[in-house]
């Protein structure tokens, strides 16, 4: 049987591959955990956005039947700004005796980004019990 030993210089070689191999891969392996954390933060930065545009178009529905409740249809505002770059029109329609449709169109536009919208509408049936006025969802 014939051994035939390796030279220190071909040893040398074959640890600087392994560790050239060995880099790559850990490179490799570290860029795509970049990517996906970079992916996943841009999607929760979107579903705080689109949150945020909910919150706006429930807190105008808000107003708006606050305005109903104190049978001041003709005060309620067409249009409210109540944070900076954001937009929300109201529109209150009487479909008949003590009964509203609410529509709400919410936008709101972060410092270069673009525009997050959101719509919601809702049906309110307004009586009075014991004096005092109050709101009864009937529907979207």
């Amino acid at each position: 049987m014939i051994v035939i030993k390796a030279s220190s210089n071909q040893r040398k070689g074959v640890a600087l591959i392994t560790c050239i191999v060995l880099m790559a891969l850990s490179s490799a392996l570290l860029v795509s955990v970049v990517v996906q954390e970079l992916s996943t933060r841009k999607k929760f930065e979107q579903i705080n956005l689109e949150t945020k545009v909910q919150y706006l178009a429930m807190s105008a529905q808000e107003i708006a039947l606050g305005f109903l409740l104190e049978d001041a249809v003709a005060k309620i505002p067409l249009m409210m700004t109540p944070i900076p770059g954001s937009k929300v029109s109201l529109k209150v329609l009487e479909t008949s005796k003590g009964a509203y449709t609410i529509q709400i169109d919410a936008e709101y536009t972060p410092q270069d980004k673009k525009p997050v919208r959101s719509t919601l509408s809702g049906s309110f049936l307004i009586n009075t019990k014991d004096g005092k006025r109050f709101a009864l969802s009937v529907g979207k």
